[in-house]
């Protein structure tokens, strides 16, 4: 079906990360301990760093405690 998502792996730790946009991400993050970083995206963003570099640096710094939380076995919802 075209537009349809692509289906989730329930074994992919990185999962929740993929494929959300730039509110989605900074909401993840904060669920994930990340409020002041998330401020800091924001401040950026503000700031007139272009979009494209913040949502990279931001998915990798997901991915990053997604997989640390997952090493835990506990993700946050």
């Amino acid at each position: 079906m075209a537009g349809a998502p692509p289906p989730v792996d329930p074994e992919d730790p990185l999962a929740p990360a993929r494929g959300q946009s730039l509110d989605g991400l900074l909401g993840l993050l904060e669920r994930l301990d990340g409020v002041e970083e998330a401020a800091v995206v924001r401040s950026a963003l503000a700031a007139g760093v272009p979009r494209e570099r913040v949502l990279d640096e931001l998915q990798r710094e997901i991915e990053r405690r997604l997989a640390r939380v997952d090493d835990r076995g506990a993700y946050p919802r």
